[in-house]
């Protein structure tokens, strides 16, 4: 093999190894994109659960969206959450979040033992708070 040959397929394996690394690169970039992203709605859902299923009923009530707050006292609030029987242990399953003029909004996705819910998260200020 001659020496043109030998500095070809060095050449070739360093641009092949930075593709590579530019492919995991940017992977792990979108991942964590994606991560930061979705982190609010999740850890208000969970702040969210947590506190209700607690019984915090005033942390929790304190989660709701202002219009949730609106049409439910907290007292009301309490009532119906002391009412519900227990689900168990819950993990969220998916979170998308999607912002329309500057309004942002996510559905986090729950799963119990044996049901599955929905929860609707808007951002209220720096705050994003449960609105379902």
């Amino acid at each position: 093999m001659g020496g043109t040959a030998k500095t070809l397929i060095i050449v070739g394996a360093i641009v092949a190894l930075l593709c590579c690394g530019g492919a995991v690169g940017g992977g792990f970039w979108l991942f964590r994109t994606v991560q930061d992203a979705t982190a609010g709605p999740r850890d208000a859902v969970t702040g969210y659960l947590d506190d209700a299923n607690a019984g915090n009923y005033p942390a929790a009530y304190d989660r709701l969206c202002g219009a949730l707050r609106n049409r439910v006292t907290e007292e009301q609030f309490a009532r119906e959450w002391a009412a519900e029987p227990d689900k168990g242990s819950y993990r969220i399953t998916n979170t998308s979040v999607r912002t329309s003029n500057g309004n942002s909004r996510a559905e986090v996705h729950v799963s119990w033992d044996s049901e599955a819910e929905v929860f609707q998260v808007v951002q209220e200020g720096d705050q994003w708070r449960v609105c379902s």
